[in-house]
């Protein structure tokens, strides 16, 4: 599956529906990043990874159960790559010490599904905005370590590939 990647854009995942073809589109930073019942997510650039996947849903998945497929295997990254324990909350989130680290929109547009995922990583306390202190956290929060993130969405891939198929079918 092909990777596409801007500095910043509105949404990675208005990005991937409106381009119409398979692929992980990633941007550096989102101005208007959105999350679960279109609520704003926080989405600075160098804080956190955000990508979304644009594919033909395989016949077999349950596109109900896509969201925590996903989360799945970002809870499996995080596990190994940080010793990270998170909790799945259902049906996007998860969260460490009950705080939101990661969180995934799936969208389904005729045979085609848009993943958004969301994950933080290098954010300060200081960083989120007042009304999601002491809600979010990230892995730099958790673990003391900074992570850029470009070099966290090959393992990301990887984990979520082992769950769900990243073949686009036809472009």
């Amino acid at each position: 599956m092909r990777i596409f990647y801007l500095h910043s854009c509105r949404s990675t995942q208005r990005w991937a529906k409106e381009a119409g073809w398979s692929g992980v589109f990633v941007c550096g930073s989102q101005s208007h990043g959105v999350g679960k019942e279109g609520r704003p997510w926080f989405s600075e650039k160098g804080l956190g990874l955000y990508f979304s996947i644009s594919a033909l849903l395989p016949g077999w998945v349950d596109p109900l159960r896509l969201p925590l497929t996903l989360a799945h295997g970002v809870r499996e990254w995080l596990l190994e790559k940080f010793s990270l324990e998170a909790q799945l909350k259902e049906p996007n989130d998860l969260l460490v010490g009950g705080k939101k680290i990661c969180g995934i929109l799936v969208e389904k547009r005729g045979k085609r599904i848009v993943a958004g995922v969301g994950i933080n990583l290098n954010h300060k306390i200081e960083d989120f905005p007042y009304y999601l202190q002491g809600k979010a956290t990230s892995v730099f929060m958790e673990t003391g370590r900074k992570v850029h993130p470009l070099s966290a969405l090959p393992g990301v891939l990887e984990k979520i590939s082992g769950r769900f198929p990243l073949t686009g079918g036809p472009q």
